[in-house]
């Protein structure tokens, strides 16, 4: 790995620190797109998002039914030099719903109790609430202008390589 993408990296463990949302795009099941958000954490081993979501959202469905969706953790505009290259991360993800009565279940209530605070306990006793671990099968990570990055498959944060133009050198 290089210094540049050490540095990288660490910027993008940055973003995911302090962004405490997801955009997520989910898909109907009569194939119309849904855009939502909701409050995340990190799992333990850093290698996927947990997110509690209720039934009467839409995006809440749309995972249970299909497993996939699209999300994107991005710096806010008031924190952007640029509306142009705000800083963010896209992932395609699988989504994995984690039953109540599994170790999933409060391995994930306790982490976005750590990071969200007391409100999880109450959403956490409502039963439409679903409890699910994200899992970036892609993922791509954005600066600015010319600074874009492939993440390795599977990973939210370690870069594969630098993306660049069509005239500009490409992965083999």
């Amino acid at each position: 790995m290089t210094q540049s993408q050490s540095e990288e990296q660490e910027r993008i463990n940055v973003l995911l620190a302090s962004v405490r949302s997801v955009l997520l795009a989910t898909v109907h099941q009569d194939g119309s797109p849904l855009a939502s958000y909701t409050p995340f954490a990190l799992n333990d081993d850093r290698s996927g998002l947990w997110i509690l979501v209720s039934d009467l959202a839409g995006h809440a469905q749309n995972l249970a039914r299909s497993k996939q969706c699209s999300a994107l953790v991005i710096r806010d505009e008031q924190d952007s030099p640029q509306v142009y290259v705000r800083e963010r991360l896209q992932y395609e993800m699988h989504a994995e719903e984690c039953p109540r009565d599994g170790n999933a279940w409060e391995l994930g209530v306790s982490a976005l109790r750590e990071r969200h605070g007391g409100l999880v306990d109450t959403l956490r006793s409502l039963a439409d609430f679903r409890l699910f671990q994200l899992h970036p099968e892609s993922g791509r990570y954005i600066v600015g202008f010319g600074q874009a990055f492939e993440l390795s498959r599977g990973s939210l944060f370690m870069i594969d390589h630098h993306l660049q133009g069509p005239t500009g050198p490409q992965k083999d």
